[in-house]
């Protein structure tokens, strides 16, 4: 009976490996609310919005991952993008200098993320420009995908830059039930040994459920920040990167300090 046992428990599969990505960041005064969620849920704050920077302060102080949720331009509905979307109209210098300053706003992100851009995510141009960028200053990108279209990952992946992807939208329909079937959604794809990553939103309703199913243990799966569904070799190269871009900026700011 216990040899048995032992032999049924040797065969067990691990759980599965699952990130949460709540989007959307930094407009309402209620997205404070997720800092009382599990910190292993990662946060994508929007730049330059009313609460950005103390949404990301606070996450920082628990140790909470942090993306730059960048707009960028969508097939409809650019009026909803904010300031300093990416745009398929800007010239290189310009797109560059946008994103450059939007990752400047948040010195503690490690990836960002597409906030709509379902157009801007299916041209080579913009993309490659993105990713040049991010493998400069060390970070990693997730491909919301918004389009089936999208060629941001790909890119990235070309570019050297180590990307993920979303699989599951936990809260387009926003009722318990049906939060309940996508999460379910992705535990059936987690069960192909693939590590699996859900965005959502700051919802009211969102917010509850993720505190009802995520603040304790679960033996089907381990709730992890999204940089942890990267291989240990591609989280070495972006702190590698990361740490000589700092130390650069480090020099730069020195070198300005001293000519003044």
């Amino acid at each position: 009976m216990c040899l048995f046992y032992t032999a049924t428990l040797s065969f067990a599969k691990p759980p599965i490996q699952l990130a949460i990505v709540l989007d959307d960041l930094g407009n309402s005064k209620h997205d404070l609310q997720a800092l009382k969620l599990p910190t292993q849920i990662t946060f994508a704050v929007l730049p330059y919005t009313p609460f950005a920077k103390k949404l990301a302060k606070q996450a920082h102080s628990q140790n909470r991952e942090l993306l730059l949720h960048m707009p960028m331009q969508a097939k409809i509905h650019n009026e909803k993008l904010g300031k300093g979307a990416l745009m398929l109209n800007m010239q290189e210098l310009v797109f560059k200098e946008e994103l450059s300053k939007a990752l400047h706003y948040f010195p503690g992100a490690t990836a960002m993320n597409n906030h709509m851009g379902s157009t801007l995510t299916e041209h080579i141009e913009p993309m490659q420009w993105t990713m040049e960028v991010l493998n400069k200053q060390g970070l990693y990108f997730l491909d919301s995908r918004t389009s089936a279209q999208t060629i941001a990952q790909s890119t990235a992946q070309i570019s050297g830059v180590p990307a993920l992807r979303r699989h599951i939208f936990l809260d387009n329909i926003k009722t318990n039930k049906a939060m309940t079937e996508q999460l379910q959604q992705a535990l059936e794809i987690g069960k192909n040994n693939l590590p699996v990553v859900i965005i959502a939103h700051p919802y009211p309703e969102t917010i509850q459920f993720l505190r009802d199913n995520f603040t304790q243990q679960n033996q089907q799966f381990d709730l992890v920040p999204l940089h942890q569904l990267l291989s240990q070799s591609e989280r070495l190269a972006i702190a590698k990167k990361r740490n000589e871009w700092q130390q650069a900026q480090n020099i730069i700011i020195n070198h300005t300090k001293q000519t003044q």
